[in-house]
């Protein structure tokens, strides 16, 4: 799979050097690479300690899995809604965006951009992973579904593939992860899904594509060295913990939304949401005006 993923980047980046999309930029990409390599070394640190820990939880397991034929599906959607929630909590947790944030903030969307990992989830992420550990799935079953979900994950970072019709409806799809990586105001927290959309449509966090994505973070960094990447949001918070007036503010910085402020100076993805659907609200209502007042006019 690693073949065909290498095989597939060098031929979007030729596509996108033919053609001029610009999908591609140098930087872009060696920053891409350099938290891909991060990732890895810390990923293959910890994937012992994930495996004992998930194997320990086993055996307090409340259920057997014997027949593969329902084990594999039934893991899959399990595992699947466990990354939903994980990647939920990423967003909405300004603790855990100061981890996720690296995976954001490039403005192009390509196959690179897919490995441009969280750095530091791995260090977390098997607690998501503990319930199936309980449901009865054994460690290598829950850690090889994980990869496989993963792999499906990488290849959805691409401009090259439009929509796929019906697949839209149940798949996160190239089209539905481009949404995800907008910094448009009704794109942002929305198609959480790395192999599944459903749980982005059971929980009311679907958008579809219906506009030009502007990929990258609603305030774009002012420095891309690797450490101002890794560590600015951390900087801010400790920054803003200390000017916050109360103990619930302090908390609030670290433990409420990203775009959270004591003094209204700065908007959560909710408030940014809500202002766009408001302004289109009203702009509907003055079209719908204008057209009733034409037709008046004209009868």
């Amino acid at each position: 799979s690693s073949d065909l993923f290498v095989v597939l980047m060098i031929s979007e980046s030729i596509i996108s050097a033919v053609y001029h999309y610009h999908w591609y930029e140098s930087r872009d990409s060696m920053v891409s690479l350099a938290f891909a390599g991060l990732n890895v070394v810390i990923d293959l640190a910890l994937k012992g300690a994930t495996f004992f820990l998930l194997n320990w939880f086993h055996q307090y397991s409340v259920f057997e899995w014997h027949n593969p034929w329902i084990l594999w599906p039934v893991l899959i959607v399990l595992e699947d809604f466990a990354f939903y929630v994980l990647h939920w909590v990423d967003h909405n947790c300004r603790l855990f965006w100061a981890v996720h944030v690296t995976h954001h903030n490039s403005d192009k969307m390509n196959f690179l951009t897919s490995i441009r990992s969280s750095v530091f989830q791995p260090v977390y992420r098997w607690i998501y992973y503990v319930p199936l550990a309980l449901f009865g799935f054994e460690a290598w079953q829950i850690m090889t579904c994980f990869y496989l979900c993963n792999w499906w994950g990488n290849f959805i970072h691409t401009e090259a593939i439009g929509k796929l019709g019906m697949l839209e409806r149940f798949l996160a799809t190239p089209s539905n992860h481009r949404v995800h990586h907008g910094s448009n105001p009704h794109y942002l927290d929305r198609n959480m899904g790395m192999f599944l959309i459903i749980w982005d449509r059971m929980f009311n966090t679907y958008q579809k594509e219906d506009e030009q994505v502007i990929y990258g973070l609603t305030s774009p960094l002012k420095s891309q060295r690797i450490e101002n990447i890794i560590f600015h949001e951390w900087k801010d918070i400790i920054a803003d913990v200390k000017k916050a007036p109360d103990l619930k503010s302090k908390l609030m910085y670290v433990f409420g939304p990203p775009g959270w402020s004591h003094d209204g100076s700065r908007k959560t993805s909710r408030q940014l949401r809500d202002e766009y659907f408001e302004k289109l609200d009203l702009q509907k209502i003055r079209h719908n005006a204008t057209s009733v007042n034409s037709t008046y006019v004209t009868n």
